[in-house]
Formats: C-alpha cells, structure tokens, sequence
C-alpha cells in the first residue's frame, strides 16, 4: 500500500461501521453453525427414508466434526492473505455446494461433501473467525466476541427445530435446502454491506493484513507451542471438552432420541433449549474465569456435565418430560462453559500467542468430537444401541477433570512468530 493511499484512509471505523461488521460476521458463523447441529437430523432422517444406519454416515459426520476446528488457522491465514470479504464469500458457496451434493442421496458422495466440503466451510466460520474479525475491527474486543461466540450457539441450535419442520414435511432434503437458503441470504447481505462505505473492510484490511503472509507463518504459531507440554495437556482437556459436547448433541442425541420413540422434532426442541442455555453459561463462565481458579471452574464442569450424562440414558422417553427438559437447561449452561477459562488459561501460559495458539487447540476440540462421533457410531452398529456410548461420555469427563490439574500452567516463552494481523 502506497503512502498516499494509506493518508487517504480514514483514521478510524465509525462506531455504524462496526456494528456492520459484526452483524455480517455474526450472520455467517451463525449460517455455519446452522450446518453443524443438521449432523444428527440427517442421521435419523436418512436412517429412516433411505435405510442407512449410524454407522454408514459416521464417517462424513466424524470428518466434519475435524475439519471444523482444524481449517481455522488456515481460513484465517486465507483472509489475511485475500481478503476477509471474498474468504467468506467462498466459505458460503461451498456450503451451498456441499448440502446440493448431499441432496444427491448417494452415501459415498454423502460422505465425501459434509466432510469435506461442508466441514471445511463451515470451519472456516467458526469462533476464531469471530475473534479475528473482533480484533480487526474493535480496540476493546470483548463486547464483540462475546456477542460472536452467541452467534455460533444461536446458529447451532436456533434453526434446528425449523430444519427438522422441513424434513418432517417436505422430506430430508429440505432440511439441506434450508440451510442453503439462509447461505444465500449470508452472501447477498456480504456483497451489499461488506463494504468500504458500510463496513470499513478496506480501510481495515489496508492497516491491518498483509496480503504477502506465507502458510509458514501460520505453522510457526504451531511449531513453537507443541514443543511446550502445557499445550497437550490443554489440548487433551479439551479435546475430551469436544468429545462430550459436540461429539455427542449434535450427531447421536438425535437418533438415540428417536430410537426411544421420540420424534425428531422434539428432540430438536431439546437440542434447542441446550443451545438457549449455552449463552448464560458461558457467560457466567467468562465471569468467573476473572475472579476463582481456573482449575478449579474447568474441573467442576467436567464433572457436572459427567453427572448429566452418566442420567441421561435413563430420561430418555418417547416424548418431552420435564426431566428432559431440566437435563436441556443443565447441560446447556454447561457445553460450552469450559470455552472461556480454556482461552484463560491459553493467554496465562502463552502470553499474547495465546489466541493463535487457542485457534490450534480448538482444532483438538474437534478432533475429539470426531472421535465420539466415530465411537458412537461403532457403538450403535455393534449393539444396536447408544447406552455404551453416554457411560463412555461420562467417564471421558471425569478424565477430563483429571487432566486439567495435571499442570500448574505456568507463563512460558514461545518465542517470535511470523507477524499476526491484527
């Protein structure tokens, strides 16, 4: 950028232009995450219209589940190099692309485009997206993540009770068809108002990105933090962390629901409330992640959320009951309350590599809900029956607890990156 078009640049974003920028980056993660809780929905849909079992899909479904936390660095890396705007603009269309192939009703494909092509998308617009596009645009970025984070948890469980509606009415296919749309709408609203004029983009992506970053430099970040052991301890709470939430609600609760009679819809329902708690939890957790140990808080989750699980096999009915829905509220304010201290404890021991390495760690969050997914579908396929698979969940959590007191998280050196933006 010359001189004088950097004197051209305004000083600034206006406080609209921010708000602008975090509607649209709020709008695509929660069109991402719109496609991450369908996992479970298609299983059982597909189950029933096409006779595929768990385990035929397990495959797509656990490749999905990594890719979602493992394209994050590499997405970011892309949007600083070429562009937040047209990154994003690409993440949606394969989204769209994805569910046309997936509507294709051939179990290969099937598997190839929601892994692939679907996981990989929508890891391009998960969290560390939002914490990426909070950093650029604002001084102060915890209002901003914070309302990001809200949206992954609003677009994993506020539309899947609609997509459910769609399947139950107009066949499974629909379902697809409508999270499709709503990435229609994501692109026409990104190529309206990601804008010089009503965002700002270009101002920030000028002062802030270097279209000349090297992929080397993103796996600097990665080389420096594994030679730590803090980091595989983090990684490995936390991967048990994926493999409890994500690994569980959004591919076997569904079918395991509907295996006891349960309608999809409902258990959409339950999901839903799930997702409707995530938001106090997690917010309560960043709460207190500033004033008790960290530990400490990771620990207790673990723990309450095995409680929750270790019941769950004995709530399960063929409709709604209240201890149903007492199970939705707690485990919701528990499933993402590990996300806040987790960061904590990321920026105490590597300082300010702290978010680029939490973007790798999340990466082992997904890895282990892959892991789950693929055990459960074993599991299914073996006994014909999810109950192996909570009592599985239950003892991963207690294990969990164990391992987060396993380091004294001490600040360490990773020494010098390749410049991050922002």
């Amino acid at each position: 950028m010359s001189a004088s078009t950097a004197a051209a640049l305004p000083a600034r974003v206006t406080r609209r232009q921010q708000l602008v920028a975090v509607a649209l980056a709020g709008l695509a993660i929660i069109t991402a995450g719109s496609f991450t809780t369908l996992s479970g929905l298609l299983t059982a849909e597909l189950s029933q219209a096409l006779g595929w079992s768990s385990h035929a899909t397990a495959a797509g479904v656990a490749v999905n589940m990594a890719l979602y936390g493992a394209a994050a660095p590499f997405a970011l890396h892309a949007m600083t190099r070429f562009g937040i705007r047209r990154v994003t603009q690409i993440a949606l269309t394969l989204l769209i692309a994805g569910s046309a192939l997936c509507a294709l009703g051939n179990v290969w494909l099937f598997n190839i485009a929601w892994g692939i092509v679907v996981g990989g998308a929508t890891g391009a617009l998960t969290m560390a997206y939002g914490a990426f596009v909070a950093r650029l645009w604002f001084e102060h970025t915890g209002t901003a993540t914070g309302v990001l984070t809200a949206a992954a948890v609003i677009g994993q469980f506020a539309f899947l009770p609609g997509w459910a509606w769609l399947a139950g009415v107009f066949g499974w296919q629909a379902a697809l068809g409508g999270a499709a749309g709503l990435a229609v709408i994501t692109i026409v609203a990104h190529a309206l108002f990601m804008t010089e004029r009503a965002s700002g983009v270009t101002s920030i992506q000028a002062r802030h990105l270097d279209s000349g970053e090297r992929l080397a430099d993103v796996l600097a970040v990665l080389r420096a933090a594994v030679r730590q052991p803090t980091f595989w301890i983090i990684a490995a709470h936390f991967a048990m962390c994926g493999a409890t939430t994500n690994g569980l609600m959004w591919s076997s609760f569904t079918p395991a629901a509907v295996n006891h009679g349960m309608s999809t819809e409902g258990a959409s329902t339950i999901l839903l409330l799930i997702g409707l708690f995530n938001v106090p939890g997690t917010i309560a957790a960043g709460w207190l992640s500033d004033r008790m140990s960290r530990r400490a808080l990771l620990a207790t989750v673990f723990l309450l959320r095995a409680a929750t699980l270790a019941l769950l096999p004995w709530l399960f009915t063929d409709q709604i009951t209240p201890t149903l829905i007492v199970f939705g509220v707690v485990f919701g304010l528990f499933d993402v309350a590990t996300v806040p201290p987790v960061i904590a404890l990321a920026n105490q021991v590597f300082g300010n590599r702290g978010p680029a390495v939490f973007a790798w760690i999340n990466g082992a969050h997904q890895l282990g809900a892959g892991a789950m997914v693929a055990a459960g579908g074993l599991i299914q396929g073996v006994t014909g029956s999810f109950f192996g698979l909570w009592i599985l969940a239950a003892a991963t959590c207690v294990t969990a607890a164990l391992t987060v007191y396993a380091s004294q998280y001490r600040p360490v050196d990773v020494g010098t990156t390749a410049a991050a933006a922002g």
